[in-house]
């Protein structure tokens, strides 16, 4: 069945769409938002793909697209959720067909039997994805999302759903050592952050009295940012746990810069000296306040480092299983000719039949009673009493 905008209604989108409606959260504006957006965003990239854009048929496709992902980004505060979806099912499948596919030679085939071919190659195996446009894309884009976001849902989804099965597929077949020695790696990279979500599931009891040093090293490999507690040192510019003569200095410059009468027609600037008197007044308050204060930013930031930690590993678990199911579910490639044509596989013959010799129809009919003798027999010598009828 086929929906104007959202496409064709697939078994697999109306066995999600059934999950959705039966589930806990079928109510959530969020939950339909998300399912709607990778509906529309999965159908644009297959118009995108086309050979010939349709502008007037793409367009109003687009609009809708972006209508849902910015009101779920904005109102439905989903923005990380919509990024993901937008490069899993839009950016990174187009940027792939229209910017990497190659046309290779006849020759360089042969040496492609053993690697899974491209969705998107040709009946002939002309084309293909350039290792050497998709590989450092999508290794750039991880760095960028884990700088601009820390290790977040958002980077641990492109980073295992996305970018690694990209080198995955490119990998020789196990047990390769090239093969062997990239997934030591991932393991090896991993190990850390699983050992952080094992021990940080008592944090309130544990995590608060390891090491300062260990506790910063671990915020900043994760990048943790709570959301629920505003940052007051940052906002102010200050260090963590300055004294009171320090940040009244730094709310005094500040001030020079967005007070009110400096600022006057900038709403912007206008609200960021509200959060600056705010964070001044906050951090320069009773002892007490101060305290609590540290210590419900400590807590919401270990909280969110923690959620980080699983996310990755659970992020990293559904990888494997998915790169398992692929190494079992693989079938035989099938093998080409020096002119890349598909190699038809040698049929055998099936033998025929040669019919029983009268010898062997004599001696398979003289076999049945010596069996049958040896087997009375064998009950005889073990005391069995073969014609005994149960009372």
């Amino acid at each position: 069945m086929h929906i104007p905008l959202l496409g064709e209604v697939t078994a697999l989108r109306a066995f999600f769409l059934f999950l959705f409606f039966y589930s806990n959260d079928s109510n959530s504006l969020g939950t339909w938002s998300t399912f709607g957006a990778g509906m529309l965003l999965s159908n644009l990239a297959n118009d995108l793909k086309a050979d010939k854009i349709k502008v007037p048929a793409v367009a109003p496709s687009f609009i809708v697209t972006a209508a849902v992902i910015g009101y779920s980004a904005i109102y439905l505060d989903q923005m990380r959720m919509m990024v993901f979806l937008s490069l899993q099912s839009l950016v990174v499948p187009v940027y792939k067909h229209r910017c990497c596919r190659v046309e290779i030679e006849v020759a360089a085939i042969e040496g492609t039997q053993d690697r899974p071919a491209d969705d998107d190659m040709s009946p002939g195996g002309r084309m293909e994805y350039s290792t050497k446009r998709v590989l450092p894309t999508m290794a750039g884009l991880t760095v960028f999302l884990y700088l601009w976001d820390g290790l977040s849902g958002l980077t641990s989804g492109t980073l295992f759903l996305i970018v690694l099965p990209e080198f995955t597929h490119r990998l020789p077949k196990f047990p390769a050592l090239k093969t062997i020695g990239f997934y030591l790696t991932i393991f090896l990279i991993v190990a850390p952050v699983a050992a952080l979500t094992i021990g940080a599931m008592y944090y309130e009891k544990e995590m608060m009295d390891v090491p300062e040093e260990y506790k910063s090293l671990a915020k900043r490999m994760l990048g943790a940012k709570p959301e629920s507690v505003p940052d007051y040192y940052s906002i102010i510019g200050v260090r963590r746990g300055a004294d009171t003569s320090e940040i009244k200095k730094a709310f005094r410059e500040l001030s020079k810069v967005y007070h009110p009468d400096k600022t006057a027609g900038n709403p912007e600037d206008q609200e960021r000296f509200v959060k600056i008197s705010e964070a001044a007044r906050k951090l320069t308050g009773k002892v007490t306040d101060r305290a609590s204060y540290s210590k419900e930013l400590e807590t919401a930031e270990l909280t969110d480092m923690v959620t980080r930690s699983v996310y990755f590993v659970m992020l990293f678990g559904l990888w494997m299983l998915m790169t398992i199911l692929s190494f079992a579910g693989k079938p035989k490639q099938q093998e080409l000719n020096p002119d890349g044509t598909p190699k038809e596989a040698a049929i055998t013959p099936p033998k025929p039949k040669v019919p029983m010799t009268g010898s062997q129809k004599m001696w398979m009919l003289l076999a049945i009673p010596v069996y049958l003798t040896w087997g009375f027999a064998e009950a005889h010598w073990a005391g069995i009493d073969l014609f005994a009828m149960e009372e």
